[in-house]
């Protein structure tokens, strides 16, 4: 065993590892997280970079001079590792380098969900034991599954693809102003992309397909006993084909003739993989935010791309701004009466702020297809401010009170986070 942990662990004999490409939006939210007692749980798809957020931090505690011995990283899922338990593996680590109990640890312990009694072995750890703990795993569920064993104990965050900024990054993409015609180009191929970090640095269809199998299979089906593992794909290509429209439970059991039960009870499956999200209708009645239709899209464009193909950019660029929104922690809902629809309304109540998406060129607010809009401005006259995104057009229009602002979608992917509500 002894062997592995140095395997995991080069920085004990001070060799350098690879800690990939720096996530400083992520990196921020753990600038102080050592002086923490809390337990720091990261949570996110597979292959999102969860690991690589914790090399990085690693990296970050080595530079800022942490005893490298002091520090341990395990790979859970790790055939070698997954069978033994935290406390004992904390143990065997104290006993390698003879670590005083009073000796300030740090542990990072990556897909924890796969160690025996995870949630107890925390709990004890953390109440007995002088360490700074950081999680990681691939499904929500498993803060559900705690049963309330680390209330109060834990700090979660949520790692998702890369925003629009960090694929730039990634691909090497550094443009001056002269050049921003050019971003209509990188934001079409960061709609059919998505944001996996391999797939951006090397894009394949195969690697997302093999990619998408892996998740459903282990984090879906084995975690949650699914005996029919096609209906889950069934229910991902309705869903897929129908990004951005009110979706009925009803209709698709009938579709699939099965249960409404069984199709909720798989949706909030596919949710917990951090696979599909709902968004709930904007409304101040609790009784009809939860019976109201819902709308649902994808965590990343890209496993839509290998559901429906390259063709529906206008639904990707819906669905990329409303995980944009996702990330900016923001309340958001859709806005809808009859067949009149707003895509997304943030704020509250009385200060709301609707977004429309139109992933086309050009601006026309005599067209038909800002009903939606105008008709939710009806309604609440009190509206100071709507956006519009479009492909390419940015301007301002004043009507009666409102400020309709039109904005391309690449300039509203790199505006800063708060920019939004200014």
């Amino acid at each position: 065993m002894e062997e592995i942990y140095y395997a995991f662990n080069p920085w004990w004999e001070n060799h350098e590892f690879d800690f990939g490409i720096l996530r400083d939006w992520y990196l921020a939210k753990f600038k102080d997280f050592i002086k923490r007692k809390q337990i720091e749980i990261v949570i996110g798809s597979r292959r999102v970079g969860k690991t690589t957020i914790l090399k990085q931090l690693i990296k970050g505690q080595l530079d800022n001079g942490f005893p490298a011995t002091n520090l341990l990283y395990l790979a859970l899922d790790h055939p070698q590792l997954s069978g033994t338990t935290i406390s004992e593996h904390l143990r065997m680590f104290r006993k390698i380098f003879m670590h005083d109990r009073n000796k300030k640890l740090l542990l990072f312990l990556d897909e924890v969900q796969e160690s025996p009694k995870w949630e107890v072995e925390l709990k004890s750890v953390y109440d007995l034991e002088n360490l700074k703990i950081v999680c990681t795993g691939s499904t929500s569920s498993l803060i559900k599954s705690q049963g309330g064993r680390l209330t109060g104990r834990q700090i979660v965050n949520t790692i998702y693809p890369l925003n629009f900024e960090e694929y730039l990054s990634f691909k090497g993409i550094k443009l001056s102003r002269a050049e921003s015609y050019k971003m209509e180009k990188f934001a079409d191929e960061y709609l059919n992309c998505g944001g996996y970090p391999e797939q951006v640095l090397n894009p394949s269809s195969e690697y997302l397909i093999n990619l998408l199998e892996d998740i459903i299979a282990r984090d879906v089906v084995r975690l949650h006993r699914i005996r029919k593992a096609n209906l889950l794909k069934d229910i991902m290509r309705l869903l897929a084909a129908s990004v951005g429209s009110r979706t009925s439970f009803n209709k698709l059991a009938n579709v699939l003739s099965i249960s409404v039960d069984t199709v909720k009870e798989y949706i909030g499956y596919l949710e917990t993989a951090f696979l599909i999200k709902p968004l709930e209708k904007w409304t101040t009645s609790h009784t009809e935010k939860v019976y109201a239709y819902k709308k649902f899209y994808f965590v990343d464009t890209g496993i839509k791309t290998i559901i429906t193909g390259k063709s529906d950019l206008g639904f990707k660029a819906e669905n990329s701004v409303f995980t944009d929104l996702l990330k900016s922690r923001l309340n958001i809902g859709y806005y809808a009466e009859s067949t009149r629809e707003v895509d997304f309304i943030i704020g509250s109540y009385k200060k709301p702020y609707p977004i429309e998406v139109k992933y086309s060129s050009g601006f026309d607010w005599q067209s038909k297809k800002y009903a939606g809009i105008k008709l939710f401005l009806h309604r609440h006259p009190q509206t100071k401010k709507s956006l519009v995104i479009t492909k390419d057009t940015e301007s301002k229009l004043k009507v009666n009170k409102t400020t309709i602002e039109t904005i391309p979608l690449w300039k509203f992917l790199l505006r800063e986070d708060n920019d939004v509500l200014n």
